[in-house]
């Protein structure tokens, strides 16, 4: 059963444990993300904060917390699916559906970026698949991946000659932190999109 993008949204909220993911609903028209990031050895993690501007409903997933295995039922480790990106948020946006799988980095953009993105897609379409399984009900849903950094773009060897992309997978979008804040998570780009049905 095809439903709506609200019913769908419906859905996932109401599906998805709060108990296994560290999850919010922001309301006030702007979503804040709060991640610690290890620079070095031996030296204090770094707490990055991010505001972005939203519209329409958002669920918000911090899906790479401490010590959370992906999936209950299989091992995590050094698996495949124990990679993953810092957060999922979902969006409800004029009738589609939006997910936006976010890595937060510091100054540098190791090279298992683009694996923990591609995982976190994955793990979108095993939430899209699961509930389509059990319950029949199933929604496009448009996924799009993004690193957010203080790496510079200027002649990084890590991005492509824009600097908005990676080398080593043109689907991930990097952006400045300083770039960021005060912008709409609706205005992020990214022109690679993947439809999960």
């Amino acid at each position: 059963m095809t439903l709506n993008a609200q019913g769908y949204f419906n859905c996932l909220k109401s599906y998805v444990h709060e108990k296994d993911y560290q999850i919010h609903q922001p309301t006030a028209g702007e979503v804040v993300l709060k991640e610690k990031i290890h620079q070095s050895q031996g030296v204090k993690p770094k707490e990055f904060k991010l505001a972005l501007k939203s519209e329409g409903e958002l669920l918000v997933i911090k899906l790479d917390g401490k010590g959370d295995r992906l999936f209950h039922f299989l091992d995590d480790t050094a698996k495949p699916w124990s990679k993953r990106c810092d957060f999922v948020i979902f969006n409800l946006r004029k009738n589609r559906l939006f997910a936006y799988c976010i890595e937060f980095k510091s100054a540098t953009i190791p090279p298992d970026v683009p694996d923990q993105l591609t995982s976190s897609v994955s793990w979108c379409k095993s939430l899209h698949s699961t509930i389509a399984a059990y319950t029949g009900k199933r929604m496009q849903l448009h996924v799009t991946k993004y690193v957010f950094s203080n790496h510079e773009p200027v002649g990084s060897p890590y991005l492509d000659a824009h600097g908005k992309y990676l080398q080593r997978d043109h689907t991930v979008r990097h952006y400045r932190y300083a770039d960021l804040n005060g912008m709409a998570l609706a205005d992020l780009e990214n022109s690679n999109i993947e439809v999960i049905r």
